[in-house]
């Protein structure tokens, strides 16, 4: 099942000018890291059963869909270029990213979050691999966020064990 975190104005800068990655989970006042299992199981058991899951399996994949007012998730229009992109924190701590070395990278299936137009739009990213340990995802880090109209919210994909 898909879970959905709200859109909203998660997060003001002290200084909206400086941007820089910001993680939702670990940094953002009334932001949390991903959780998964099903209502009211047992984190322990939990563990035990990705931990299975990944043993079990070869491949993994997860889609993380971004929505987005005001905020660059992929590709930044202005410029072309994708320094704006969001960060994905695998279960391992690695960071998956938008570009640099293509076993830590991820794909993007849809961009609509690629200029500040006032309207909401999304974008949607697919992370697969081979190394199961890094998913499921458990946390995001936008980086063009912080002013007052800048707003955002996830719907956080199953991963997927193959």
């Amino acid at each position: 099942a898909q879970a959905t975190i709200a859109q909203k104005l998660w997060y003001t800068s002290p200084n909206p000018k400086e941007k820089k990655h910001v993680w939702f989970g670990e940094s953002m006042t009334d932001g949390f890291q991903f959780e998964y299992g099903s209502e009211g199981s047992n984190p322990a058991d939990v563990a035990i059963q990705l931990t299975f899951l990944r043993l079990m399996s070869t491949e993994a994949s997860q889609n993380i869909t971004y929505h987005c007012k005001n905020s660059i998730a992929y590709m930044d229009q202005q410029t072309g270029n994708l320094k704006k992109s969001l960060l994905l924190q695998g279960s391992n701590d690695i960071e998956m990213r938008g570009e640099g070395n293509s076993r830590f990278t991820y794909s993007v299936i849809e961009d609509g979050c690629t200029s500040h137009t006032n309207t909401w739009g999304k974008t949607v990213i697919e992370y697969k691999t081979t190394k199961t340990s890094r998913l499921p995802i458990i946390d995001v880090a936008p980086m063009d966020v912080g002013a007052r109209d800048q707003e955002f919210g996830f719907d956080v994909g199953p991963a997927c064990f193959l």
